[in-house]
C-alpha cells in the first residue's frame, strides 16, 4: 500500500511539473508577442514549442485520469495475484498443488505442525496432519549464477 501511495505521489508531482511548465511557457509567449522582435530571438530555435501547442485542459485531465486507471488497475492486480505477501515465522506455505482452476492442495506448517488442506473459491478443508513433516526446500533454482545454472540443468538432462 505505501509502495501505491508513493507511485501516486510521484505521477502527482509530476503532473504539477508539468503545469507549471506550461503556464511558464506560455506567459513567455505572451510576453514575446508583445515586446519587439530582436534578430537573436528570431534566430534561437524555439524548443519544445510543439509539444505545448496541442496541450489544453481537456487533455490534460483525460492523461490523469488514464494514469489514475492505470494505478487502480495495477493495484487490483496486485491484490488478485497477492504478490505482495507477508512472510511470517509462525505460519508458512511449505507446498502447493493446483487441482484445477480455482482449487489447491496445500502443506501448512503451523509451529510445529505440518497439515494438508483442500483450498477451493467457497472453503478451505482440512485432509490431514502430517504425522511425518516435509522438508521445506528454501533454496531457489537460480541463485547465483545464470550460466553455472544452466550448465546444472544441462549436466542433470545428460545423465
Amino acid at each position: 500500500m505505501t509502495t501505491l501511495l508513493r507511485l501516486l505521489t510521484a505521477f502527482f508531482l509530476i503532473f504539477c511539473v508539468q503545469v507549471a511548465y506550461a503556464q511558464q511557457a506560455v506567459s513567455q509567449d505572451i510576453e514575446q508577442s508583445t515586446e519587439p522582435t530582436s534578430v537573436v530571438a528570431e534566430q534561437a530555435p524555439e524548443v519544445g514549442k510543439h509539444v505545448m501547442a496541442n496541450m489544453d485542459a481537456g487533455s490534460m485531465v483525460l492523461s490523469l485520469l488514464m494514469v489514475l486507471a492505470l494505478i487502480i488497475i495495477s493495484a487490483l492486480v496486485l491484490k488478485r495475484f497477492n504478490l505482495a505477501q507477508q512472510n511470517t515465522k509462525q505460519l508458512n506455505v511449505v507446498a502447493s498443488l493446483s487441482l484445477g482452476a480455482k482449487e489447491r492442495l496445500v502443506v501448512v506448517q503451523v509451529a510445529e505442525q505440518q497439515l494438508v488442506l483442500g483450498v477451493t473459491a467457497q472453503q478451505i478443508t482440512l485432509i490431514d496432519s502430517l504425522a511425518e513433516p516435509l522438508v521445506a526446500t528454501t533454496e531457489t533454482p537460480m541463485t547465483g549464477n545464470v550460466l553455472a545454472f544452466l550448465q546444472k540443468a544441462s549436466g542433470k538432462q545428460n545423465k
